[in-house]
C-alpha cells in the first residue's frame, strides 16, 4: 500500500521502504543461498547510475544516489522474497490506496474534503489532488487504480464501484500525461492479448462487472455534461491540447522548453553523464540553473537518465525494457508501462510505485525461471531412474 503514496516519508525514508522492510522481517518466505540473478542485475544497474554522484561535474544532490539505491534495494527484496500470493497481495494493496486517493479527490471536488482544488481556469470543477501534492500525480495513480480494478479478480459490484471512482478521478484530474499513458497502455494490452490469446481463454461477461462499469461511466458522463455544460467545453479543450501545443497553453509550452533544455544537456554531456540529479537543473521555463536548484529530477525520464548517467544509465534502461517485454501479458507489466509513459511528462521514476512494479515484473520472471529449472531437474531425474532401471534389467538378463 505504501507504493500508492508519493513523497510520503518518515525521517527522509519512504513509507514504502519501511513497510517493505517490515514485510521482509515478519512474513514467511523461502530461504535462498544466493540472490536471484534478477535482483543482482537490478542492484548493479542502479549502482552504475548512482555512482555518477561521486564524479559528475553538475551534481545537484548527492543524496539522490542513495535514494536510487534504496529503491533498487526494495525491488531486489521483492524479487528475492515475493511469492505468487505476495505479488497478488501487493497489487490489491496498491488498488486500495489508489482508490482511496481517487475517492478523496472526488470529495475535494464536491467540497467535502478539506483541501482546495487547482486550476479553475482549466476545469470548471477544479483539478483535485487526492492524497498527492498535485493533480498530475492523482491522474497517474487513478489510472493505475483503473487498470488494477479492471484486471484484478474482484466481486462484481466492488469492481464497478472501484472502476467508477478511479475513472472519474482519472478524467477530472485533467492530467494529459495520465490520459495518454492509460490509453496507450490499454491499447498495448489489447494487442498483446489478441496476439497471444488462446481459444479457450475466458471472455468478458456481464457478470464480471466490466460491461456494467463501462455503461455506468457513460451515464455519469452524460449527466455531468448535461448539468455542467462548461465541464464539457473544458474537457474538449483539454483533449484538443493533448497532442498539440497551443499558443495559450502555458503548461505544454513549458514541457517543450524543459525537453529542449534536457536535450541540450544530453548533447553536451560526457559519456558518463553530468552526474545524477543534473537533469533537475532544467527549470520550468527550460532555463538551466547552474547554481543551487531545489529540483533534482527532469520531466522526461529517459532523457534525464542520459543527462545524468550517459552510457552508465543504459543498463537500467534495458532492465526496465526487459521487465516489460518478458511479462507483457501480466497486470504489473501494463501498470509499469503506464507509469513509464506518464513519466515522459511527469517523472515518477524515483517514486515507489515504479520500483514496486519493476519488482513484481522481475518476480514473475524469477518464478518462471525457477519453474523451468525444476521441470528440467525432474525430467533429468526421471531419465536417470529409467536409465538405471534399464541397466539393472540388462545385468540380470542371462547370457
Amino acid at each position: 500500500m505504501g507504493a500508492g503514496l508519493i513523497g510520503v516519508q518518515i525521517a527522509q525514508v519512504h513509507v514504502f521502504t519501511i513497510l517493505l522492510l517490515i514485510w521482509v522481517l515478519f512474513s514467511k518466505r523461502a530461504s535462498r543461498s544466493i540472490a536471484p540473478i534478477e535482483a543482482i542485475l537490478t542492484i548493479v544497474a542502479a549502482a552504475l547510475l548512482a555512482s555518477t554522484v561521486l564524479y559528475g561535474e553538475l551534481v545537484n544532490s548527492p543524496t539522490l544516489g542513495l535514494q536510487l539505491l534504496a529503491l533498487a534495494g526494495c525491488t531486489a527484496l521483492i524479487v528475492i522474497f515475493a511469492s505468487a500470493s505476495d505479488v497478488k497481495a501487493m497489487l490489491y494493496g496498491l488498488l486500495i490506496m489508489t482508490s482511496a486517493s481517487s475517492v478523496f479527490g472526488l470529495l475535494q471536488i464536491v467540497g467535502i474534503a478539506p483541501y482546495d482544488v487547482w486550476h479553475l481556469s482549466i476545469s470548471a470543477l477544479g483539478r483535485p489532488t487526492g492524497l498527492y501534492s498535485e493533480p498530475d500525480w492523482l491522474g497517474m495513480m487513478a489510472g493505475v487504480g483503473l487498470v488494477l480494478a479492471w484486471r484484478l479478480p474482484l466481486q462484481r459490484w466492488v469492481r464497478v464501484l472501484l472502476i467508477l471512482a478511479n475513472m472519474s478521478a482519472w478524467v477530472l484530474a485533467f492530467a494529459r500525461a495520465a490520459w495518454v499513458a492509460v490509453v496507450a497502455s490499454a491499447m498495448l494490452a489489447v494487442v498483446v492479448y489478441l496476439i497471444t490469446r488462446k481459444k479457450s481463454a475466458p471472455r468478458v461477461t456481464p457478470k464480471s462487472g466490466r460491461i456494467l462499469a463501462t455503461a455506468l461511466s457513460g451515464v455519469v458522463a452524460i449527466l455531468a455534461f448535461s448539468f455542467i455544460p462548461s465541464l464539457h467545453d473544458n474537457l474538449v479543450t483539454r483533449l484538443s491540447q493533448t497532442l498539440r501545443v497551443a499558443d495559450n497553453d502555458v503548461s505544454a509550452q513549458a514541457r517543450v522548453a524543459q525537453n529542449d533544455g534536457l536535450n541540450y544537456l544530453a548533447s553536451t554531456s560526457p559519456w558518463y553523464g553530468w552526474g545524477l540529479s543534473t537533469s533537475g537543473r532544467v527549470g520550468v521555463s527550460g532555463r538551466l540553473n547552474f547554481g543551487e536548484s531545489r529540483n533534482n529530477v527532469g520531466s522526461n525520464w529517459v532523457v534525464s537518465f542520459w543527462v545524468d548517467g550517459g552510457l552508465l544509465s543504459v543498463a537500467l534502461l534495458i532492465l526496465f525494457g526487459a521487465a516489460v517485454i518478458l511479462t507483457l501479458r501480466t497486470i504489473q507489466s501494463q501498470v509499469l508501462v503506464l507509469v513509464l509513459l506518464s513519466s515522459f511528462f511527469s517523472n515518477a521514476v524515483y517514486q515507489p510505485v515504479t520500483w514496486l512494479m519493476l519488482g513484481l515484473c522481475l518476480s514473475v520472471v524469477r518464478m518462471r525461471r525457477e519453474r523451468t529449472a525444476e521441470q528440467v531437474d525432474e525430467s533429468e531425474s526421471k531419465t536417470a531412474v529409467a536409465h538405471r532401471f534399464g541397466q539393472q534389467l540388462v545385468s540380470r538378463t542371462p547370457a
